[in-house]
């Protein structure tokens, strides 16, 4: 397979327009289903959505992106695929911030992870963490709006730090799989 330059993971395995849509659509069912999903970890219980948004939009690019912008803005006009619901209310919910978080991380994801087959791993290990920087930044930014940034930093960062550390070495372990596969 001959390499194109300046494309995501998912251009180098397909090319037309109905696959991309496809995949668009896996990329909105799967955060939809890894919201609802509460998988037992120490110390508190963690979802892999922040884990399918790493994956989507390192390996699909701006499709991923898409995914992500589509998946938040049908949460919002009322489809319940949001953890506790959906609905416009939403937005002043004090976890509002994790999913706007999740549409900026995944911008910076997928334009970062452009042309990842002409460099090393360190480049997605670069775009995969500071992803995960901005959702925790914007969360704990809006989340700390409700109840100060103290309580906001207990509650919405220190509990997810190692089931966070763990979705991102996953996220690009199968991406660079990916890479490597041919």
């Amino acid at each position: 397979m001959k390499f194109r330059n300046n494309v995501s993971i998912l251009d180098q395995y397909t090319s037309g327009t109905l696959s991309k849509i496809a995949f668009y659509l896996l990329g909105i069912i799967l955060l939809s289903v890894s919201s609802k999903i509460s998988i037992p970890f120490f110390p508190v219980p963690m979802t892999l959505q922040t884990f399918v948004v790493y994956f989507i939009a390192a390996s699909m690019g701006m499709v991923g992106f898409y995914s992500t912008i589509s998946y938040v803005a049908l949460g919002l006009m009322g489809l319940p695929i949001f953890a506790a619901g959906g609905g416009i209310a939403y937005i002043m919910s004090p976890t509002f911030g994790f999913l706007y978080g999740m549409i900026l991380a995944s911008f910076f994801i997928a334009y970062l992870s452009k042309n990842l087959f002409n460099k090393k791993i360190i480049r997605l290990l670069f775009a995969v963490s500071l992803g995960a920087l901005i959702i925790f930044t914007c969360g704990i930014i809006h989340l700390a709006g409700y109840i100060g940034l103290e309580k906001a930093l207990t509650a919405g960062l220190y509990p997810f730090i190692y089931s966070e550390f763990l979705k991102i070495a996953l996220a690009i372990l199968v991406s660079y799989l990916l890479i490597k596969k041919n």
